[in-house]
């Protein structure tokens, strides 16, 4: 089975975000109607992903001057994510993601009014090396080191008569996503594996490009603590289910030094709120080495937002989409994901189609 073990990908990091001048409601159930049965599924996944949203404290005039950083594993990967490597040696994964955004939504999830004829674009590269070891402390198993970098370009275009117009930096690198990873033995059903899991705690270096006077920038500006846990479990011969649930605590960071003026207002730091993340998939084999499929992602913040170590009221981000996607395994080397993504639930963040690809080789 082929290594699909991989961290954050980078989208754009929308830095003094808006979010005092909205006002949310809890995110609402997703209704199951007549979709079929695997949407239907899908989309409950993502709900209950979702559902960890509590209401938020309030503090009406404090202003959101950093918003979460977007340099994560939203939808980068996604089918046998949690069949990773075991025997020692190096694999490399290579990913391109490309966003069109079009909307920026407000707290009840609506187009805000402050932005008009949004258009930003994304186009993101980056590359991950991971080794695993020769050290198998349970026999069948393996730990290793995975490290990964990206680099992204961003446009941002705004009407003339748009109240708020959002700038970027342009081309630059973003935060280096460094840890170890333990992966699980595989658990056979004769010659075929069928359960695998793997864990990973990455830390998140705050090494990326960040400019306190733009709103989009490739680095976060702040240090975070990112566990993750992958799955994946192959139902039947031809069946495979995939999820990822991530947890990240975002640090203090005083590198967005440009809040919205507000009289008397002395900012000395911004500080993101903690989030629980995850994707989701299936995927059907509609040849031995081809597999068609649904993916999708979603995130939402634990904690709001804070502005001088006080909560900034209507600021938590949640968000899910979802899509089709595709898996194409060239040898016992080399696989290839293609995923689309396409907005559910956009609250207090971008929202736009976003395409992704995953490439992986194994040395």
């Amino acid at each position: 089975m082929m290594i699909l073990h991989s961290t954050p990908i980078v989208a754009p990091s929308v830095g003094r975000s808006l979010h005092h001048l909205s006002r949310l409601r809890e995110p609402r159930a997703l209704p199951g109607g007549s979709a079929p049965r695997w949407l239907r599924a899908a989309v409950w996944v993502g709900a209950a992903l979702l559902a960890v949203v509590a209401p938020q404290a309030r503090a009406e005039s404090m202003p959101d001057t950093i918003s979460p950083p977007k340099g994560i594993n939203l939808g980068s990967t996604s089918f046998f994510d949690g069949f990773g490597r075991t025997v020692e040696g190096w694999t490399l994964l290579e990913y391109n993601r490309y966003e069109d955004l079009t909307r920026i939504t407000d707290y009840d999830g609506k187009s805000s009014p402050l932005f008009k004829g949004t258009d930003i674009q994304v186009f993101v590269v980056q590359t991950q090396v991971s080794y695993t070891s020769n050290w198998h402390p349970f026999g069948g198993d393996g730990v290793g080191v995975s490290a990964l970098l990206p680099v992204a370009d961003f446009s941002s275009h705004f009407d003339q008569n748009s109240p708020v117009k959002l700038s970027n930096n342009g081309f630059g690198v973003g935060d280096l996503n460094i840890g170890p990873f333990y992966q699980s033995a595989y658990v056979m059903d004769g010659a075929r594996p069928v359960f695998a899991w793997r864990a990973q705690l990455s830390v998140v270096a705050p090494t990326g490009n960040v400019d306190g006077q733009r709103n989009i920038n490739q680095g976060s500006g702040a240090w975070a603590i990112n566990p993750f846990i992958a799955i994946t479990w192959v139902v039947l011969p031809q069946l495979e289910l995939s999820t990822r649930i991530n947890y990240q605590y975002n640090t203090q960071t005083s590198r967005f030094d440009s809040p919205p003026p507000i009289p008397g207002l002395v900012y000395r730091n911004g500080q993101a709120g903690q989030m629980v993340f995850g994707n989701f998939d299936a995927s059907y084999a509609v040849l031995p080495n081809a597999y068609v499929g649904v993916n999708g992602y979603a995130l939402g913040e634990l904690t709001p937002d804070e502005t001088n170590g006080q909560v900034v009221a209507h600021s938590r981000e949640t968000e899910m989409s979802i899509g089709p996607g595709g898996r194409y395994v060239f040898d016992e080397s080399n696989a290839l994901n293609v995923n689309m993504y396409l907005p559910v639930v956009a609250r207090n963040t971008t929202s736009g189609l976003q395409f992704n690809t995953q490439f992986v080789h194994r040395f």
